[in-house]
């Protein structure tokens, strides 16, 4: 039984109001799940949700377990499941709950799609955002994670993307053409004095400090899902870096120094 004192001090760690919310939001569920012998599960999660999950999770000293079942995989989904299941049907529960929705425009068209257009024609259907995990694309098509409660509405209702007719089928999180899906990444070393994100950022997207600075206190920076308005923070390996409408990578290895004293950083930008 979590105590109100308990709920309180968690809560009180928090300042950011949206931060509050899904921590009670969270604290909530797990009192559920503490109180029944049925399972339950958070919505989609980005990483940072996920970050703040797994700490006030382990410090309620409750279990859970993550969907993360593809290496590539960013948004989570915790599931809080009775001692009585037996775990090795993980698997088996994960796919009761969510599926993959896999968009198939024709095969000259695949070509011409992108991430951004699956996600902006998805993102605009009226389905909240944390009911959409994560779209990988590759030269087949689209493919969603999705719960299963909106599978129907988006194979009802999903009938292009852009301008280009789609058919829609829904796979099992098991299947094995599931399994082997990965990110697309275009790898590229930079070149740059510092790891300032504002000096990688102009680095990569060929603009000026000032510009990049300018978007930055526009809220237009995100790493690791978490909005960063500080020009001068440092981005480190595996971090996830979102550059509002310029795109997004993940930070690599540093390769090696030059002479001169500058850094080369291999960065893999999402294609």
């Amino acid at each position: 039984m979590i105590s109100k004192d308990i709920r309180n001090k968690i809560l009180n760690s928090y300042e950011k109001k949206e931060e509050k919310i899904f921590v009670a939001s969270l604290i909530d569920i797990a009192s559920k799940f503490e109180n029944t012998d049925r399972i339950f599960h958070t919505n989609f999660l980005d990483n940072y949700e996920s970050s703040i999950a797994s700490h006030v999770l382990n410090t309620l000293k409750i279990s859970y377990v993550k969907f993360d079942i593809l290496e590539d995989i960013q948004r989570t989904v915790i599931f809080f499941i009775p001692e009585y299941l037996n775990k090795k049907d993980l698997n088996k529960i994960f796919d009761e709950y969510i599926a993959v929705l896999k968009i198939k425009p024709g095969d000259k068209e695949a070509h011409y799609l992108k991430h951004k257009d699956y996600m902006g024609t998805l993102y605009s259907m009226g389905i909240k955002e944390n009911l959409i995990g994560d779209i990988f694309v590759n030269d087949k098509g689209g493919y969603v994670f999705l719960f299963r409660t909106v599978i129907d509405y988006f194979l009802n209702n999903l009938d292009c993307i852009k301008r280009y007719k789609v058919k829609n089928e829904v796979l099992s999180v098991n299947s094995d053409e599931v399994r082997t899906l990965k990110i697309s990444y275009k790898s590229e070393d930079l070149i740059i004095s510092s790891l300032r994100v504002d000096n990688v950022l102009a680095t990569l997207y060929k603009m000026s400090r000032s510009e990049v600075k300018d978007k930055i206190q526009n809220g237009d920076l995100i790493i690791n899902s978490k909005e960063m308005l500080f020009v001068a923070c440092n981005i480190n390996e595996n971090d996830i870096v979102s550059f509002r409408k310029c795109g997004k990578f993940k930070v690599g290895k540093i390769i090696r120094n030059t002479k001169s004293g500058k850094i080369v950083l291999n960065v893999k930008k999402y294609t």
